[in-house]
């Protein structure tokens, strides 16, 4: 047999397998691995083109060109197929990932490669998915979805880590922005219903429509069920009592008590003490209590005094089936303080009225009065006057009979001188 065809064999049949063997034994499942194989192969036809020189003689060289050329395009072909083309895929998908492009795809058949290169694009794969699901996260965070959540992958997970704590802070700051919300639309709830009750404030002046327009108002506003307005009356015995000028209830139930003095009953209590008192449980006796309203038990009673410099005019009771936020009770102690200054002014307004009235009725009386007694007068001095007329006809009168008198008195006197002489003729 020929010593050529010897070493090919032993090549072929005996280091070849043994290297291929040691290779795969302790680098399987490497790149090294496929990248001795292809040195391997490359080497393995090196060397039978070098033995075939040698053997042969030198004359034969030209066989090693085709041959080398041979050995390192399959040694090559060998490395670029198993070694080079999975790491540029990895090297390419590498690339548009640093340009932010996360639609990009690892072919499947390269993440099943059992060595490093297949290690690399199935971790590469996981980062992908779990660079979308970051992405994903960080939209729908962009998007005020603020109860999206991630898992950490671990506790170096930086990114992930960052988002987190972002989100945890837009959380508390939008808690923050809704709370300043909520506060500025209890404001401007606030302010929209002392404007509103300011204007029933300035159409009205009687204290009784005042009243009910109030609580009307005040009910429907706070969503509220029952209310009445006490205002205090002081009698000519100074006796000071809260009168119940008027009430509001959705089943229009009067009220059993009408009228309470200082210290008594919840409305009396309000008034001595000069502040709110609020009731979350109303007993079940509460008809018995000595409030104002009666019915079926509310679950919330709030009494606000109406007071105008610390001085107490009125009490304003409402009862509501919820419960009372603080907002409206702030609310209500705001208004409280308008209603007590309209009130005040409506009663002064009233007062003053009725003295207006009162005056004009005593000036019409006395002018009436004036009327009569120079009424009187004319006709005392058409009275005088006629009976100076009167005087003055009985003095002439008086005058004229003294001269028929004294006439007659001279008749007389001549009458008598001529009898006399008559007389005295007869005699001689």
């Amino acid at each position: 047999m020929s010593p050529f065809l010897i070493f090919i064999l032993i090549m072929l049949f005996g280091i070849v397998p043994v290297s291929y063997f040691v290779y795969w034994y302790k680098y399987r499942n490497t790149i090294i691995y496929k990248t001795a194989l292809a040195i391997l192969i490359t080497t393995f036809l090196i060397g039978i083109a070098s033995f075939g020189i040698g053997h042969y003689g030198i004359k034969y060289i030209y066989w090693y060109i085709p041959v080398g050329y041979l050995a390192l395009l399959t040694g090559n072909s060998i490395f670029k197929k198993y070694v080079q083309k999975p790491i540029k895929i990895t090297t390419d998908t590498l690339k548009k990932l640093v340009k932010g492009d996360l639609n990009v795809q690892i072919e499947e058949k390269y993440k099943l490669i059992n060595d490093e290169t297949g290690q690399m694009n199935r971790a590469l794969d996981e980062m992908i998915t779990s660079l979308k699901k970051t992405a994903e996260f960080a939209r729908q965070i962009g998007e005020g979805n603020l109860d999206h959540e991630i898992e950490l992958l671990s506790e170096s997970d930086y990114l992930r880590i960052a988002l987190t704590e972002m989100k945890e802070k837009l959380q508390e700051a939008q808690k923050i922005q809704e709370e300043k919300r909520i506060e500025e639309e209890k404001r401007s709830w606030a302010h929209e219903g002392l404007a509103n009750l300011n204007e029933i404030l300035r159409k009205q002046n009687d204290v009784e429509e005042l009243s009910y327009q109030i609580l009307s108002f005040l009910v429907n506003y706070i969503n509220a069920n029952q209310g009445g307005i006490f205002i205090r009356n002081k009698d000519d015995s100074k006796n000071i009592t809260l009168d119940l000028k008027a009430f509001y209830a959705f089943n229009r139930r009067k009220y059993i008590k009408k009228s309470f003095e200082l210290g008594e009953g919840l409305v009396g209590s309000c008034a001595i003490e000069k502040k709110r008192i609020h009731l979350t449980e109303i007993p079940d006796n509460y008809i018995r209590i000595t409030s104002g309203l009666g019915g079926s038990n509310p679950r919330s009673l709030l009494l606000i005094p109406m007071k105008l410099e610390e001085e107490v005019l009125g009490v304003i009771e409402i009862a509501s089936f919820k419960k009372y936020e603080e907002h409206q009770i702030e609310f209500l102690e705001q208004a409280s303080l308008s209603i007590a200054s309209s009130l005040n002014m409506a009663e002064t307004n009233k007062r003053t009225s009725e003295l207006l009235e009162k005056t004009q009725q005593q000036a019409e009386e006395m002018a009436a009065q004036e009327e009569e007694m120079r009424q009187n007068m004319e006709e005392l001095q058409a009275t005088q006057e006629e009976a100076k007329s009167l005087t003055e006809d009985s003095e002439q009168q008086i005058i004229k009979l003294q001269d028929e008198n004294d006439k007659l008195k001279r008749q007389l006197e001549k009458a008598k001188e001529k009898i006399s002489k008559q007389g005295n003729k007869n005699k001689k």
